[in-house]
């Protein structure tokens, strides 16, 4: 028991430095010479390694010592970053992602025929190509000015590492003897531990220590209790080095310009993060599931309480406190299944990337709103129809360079993931600036694949038309690639979304780009509606997809085109019975009613349609429970809850109602 703990919690970080690393390449490529990020990445590749270790993990343990090692070769100064080593890098990221996937599936052990000979003889294969001589590492001229010598981070180190009456002191020293140099260099360094402790030098401590190293000046920065001239005297003791110059620095020096710093920080935070340990509590999603059932039926028993209507003064003083405690805890509970959408997002500008450069197309890719956040639930199916959405947005939208040229735009195509909020409702977005989507292409496929008439396209709207993009198999790609092309995925992604209790609509002009628009509710487990009487029965209509409620007389409705509409504040919305839907009478004339008829005007996406019940109810907050799935493909009905009275409500699918 105690094993899978720990192996929870390993699996739990491991995914977390895997991030960071992601990330942090991802940053380092756009900006080779960003220490924050060498050094962010390296912890995490640190971080992971003695992880892996500490877990007996022999394979994941010598690929991310290697992995380490190269990064820290670049902190040195030893190796430039290159395309081909940021593809490197990558490489062994995703055999780290591998190992911990097979580990965790295969009961916490490694796979035992997997190879990383390759992989490693190619990073060392690079290291050794593009490695810089050590003489000109060593010999080149150290900086002049302590802002060259140390970095932010550095600073922050040594103000942090500095005891009150302890001396921060700059050293020039040249090594005068010309045998033995690194011995001679290592016994300074060892003789400031005497009367100090050494902070950084040019060459470095390793360096000096493991190599014959043609050493001819050392650069230092040290600590010490000695006053300067007593330091000054116990330096200058050393046979074999002369001092050149020795400078006390004082606070000033070391204190680093928050100022200055501030605006350069916001940017590097945002570009990559490093694994920071915090007050949070790792929790089984399960556990929250459980959570919210629980809660749920809290609800559902509250709702069943007050229906009994009971008169008397202790029971009313009692479900008030009742209502709040529960609404409270329904709103924590809440509160902590929500996540930012960015853990989500996370994962992509690394496969736009891939993507890019295995296609030949300049991306831009741009992403915002990750801090917007969304149900746990709804986050963890969303992954796989954005994936789709953004390889079709490379592959099918944005053009070759030349093409683009030829038609005035930029080279560089433009490919956006947005995620906002909209009262209830969230709307993640994928936007790019490619050729667009023709409509009569998509209505002359869909005619030749016999999903519709020729003279039934007509009657159509754009919007339907583009539509038919989601049908299965449709697919208008001159050819296949391994990334689309094949017409699957596009009703997986229409479909996945449904099942979310969300909707997709395509706006895409030819020549200007195409946009994927997704709507999506908070939350798949507790929502506002509307509660309705049809033929008798009680539904729940989601409160989201209520525009407005209102009573209408007959001789108000007319009809175009054979079908029944009301004129509502100069928009016409068609109107349809809902007892004709759930009920086995046909649809008859509202002409004939001799009674006002009771509408909620019911919207999805762009459209709107009037559903005519019996009798509207209340507004109260419902519990939706899944039809399970032998049912959950019923038309017009996407789940149920449980009442006040313990009998179970329909929840209408207003999409269904709004297409039909």
């Amino acid at each position: 028991m105690q094993e899978n703990e720990y192996l929870n919690i390993f699996f739990a970080e491991a995914k977390e430095y895997i991030e960071v690393l992601n990330n942090g390449i991802l940053a380092l490529e756009n900006n080779p010479e960003d220490k924050e990020t060498i050094d962010a990445i390296f912890r995490a590749a640190h971080s992971l390694k003695g992880m892996a270790a500490a877990m007996g993990f022999e394979k994941l343990t010598e690929l991310t010592h290697k992995l380490e090692n190269s990064l820290d070769k670049i902190r040195e100064g030893k190796i430039k970053v290159k395309t081909k080593f940021i593809d490197l890098l990558f490489q062994a990221l995703d055999n780290i992602q591998y190992l911990v996937k097979a580990v965790e599936e295969n009961d916490g052990q490694e796979p035992e025929n997997f190879d990383l000979e390759a992989l490693i003889a190619e990073l060392n294969a690079y290291s050794e190509e593009n490695d810089f001589e050590e003489s000109q590492v060593e010999t080149s001229e150290t900086p002049e000015n302590i802002e060259e010598f140390l970095t932010k981070a550095e600073k922050e180190e040594l103000a942090a590492r500095k005891k009150d009456k302890e001396k921060v002191y700059h050293l020039k020293a040249a090594v005068v003897n010309e045998e033995f140099k690194s011995v001679r260099a290592f016994m300074l360094l060892k003789k400031l531990d005497e009367i100090g402790q050494l902070f950084k030098s040019e060459p470095a401590r390793n360096k000096i220590e493991n190599s014959e190293l043609d050493i001819d000046e050392l650069n230092i920065i040290a600590l010490s209790w000695l006053e300067k001239e007593e330091f000054k005297t116990e330096i200058e003791a050393q046979s074999s080095i002369q001092l050149i110059s020795l400078d006390e620095l004082e606070s000033s020096d070391i204190k680093v310009d928050t100022e200055k710093e501030s605006k350069a920080s916001t940017v590097q935070k945002k570009k990559v993060s490093s694994f920071n340990s915090s007050s949070t509590v790792r929790v089984d999603i399960s556990k929250l599931d459980t959570l919210m059932n629980m809660v749920g039926e809290l609800l559902i028993n509250k709702s069943r309480l007050e229906s009994l209507d009971i008169k008397k003064t202790k029971f009313k003083e009692i479900m008030p406190q009742l209502d709040r405690v529960t609404m409270d805890l329904h709103h924590i509970v809440m509160q902590i299944r929500m996540v930012p959408v960015g853990v989500m997002f996370s994962r992509f500008p690394r496969m736009m990337r891939d993507l890019s450069n295995k296609m030949n197309k300049e991306i831009d890719f741009v992403m915002s709103g990750q801090e917007t956040e969304l149900d746990r639930s709804i986050i963890d199916e969303l992954a796989d129809p954005l994936t789709h959405l953004l390889r079709n947005s490379i592959d099918h939208g944005i053009e070759k360079p030349a093409a683009r040229k030829d038609a005035g735009k930029d080279e560089k195509g433009k490919v956006e993931l947005l995620a906002y909020q909209k009262g209830s409702e969230i709307i993640i977005e994928v936007k790019d600036d490619g050729a667009g989507i023709k409509a009569a292409v998509i209505a002359q496929k869909a005619v030749d694949k016999g999903i519709i008439e020729a003279e039934e396209v007509e009657q159509l709207e754009r919007r339907d038309i583009l539509d038919f993009v989601f049908h299965p198999g449709f697919s208008t790609a001159q050819e296949v690639t391994d990334v689309s092309g094949r017409g699957v995925g596009m009703d997986i992604v229409r479909s996945t979304v449904k099942k979310l209790d969300g909707q997709i609509s395509i706006d895409s002009e030819p020549g200007e780009g195409s946009t994927f628009k997704i709507t999506l509710p908070l939350t798949l487990a507790i929502s506002q509606a509307l509660m309705v009487k049809i033929i008798g029965d009680i539904f729940a209509i989601p409160l989201s997809a209520v525009s407005e409620t209102l009573t209408i007389e007959t001789e108000n409705i007319k009809k175009i085109r054979g079908k029944d509409v009301i004129v509502l504040r100069e928009t016409t919305i068609p109107i349809v019975s809902a007892a004709s839907i759930f009920g086995s009478e046909v649809q008859r004339s509202f002409k004939n009613s001799k009674k006002d008829l009771s509408v909620v005007i019911l919207k999805s996406g762009e459209r709107k349609v009037g559903l005519v019940v019996d009798q509207l109810l209340n507004q109260q907050e419902i519990v939706i429970k899944s039809l399970g799935k032998y049912l959950q493909d019923t038309r017009y009905i996407s789940g149920a809850t449980i009442i006040g009275d313990g009998d179970v409500a329909l929840i209408i699918d207003v999409r269904d109602v709004v297409s039909r």
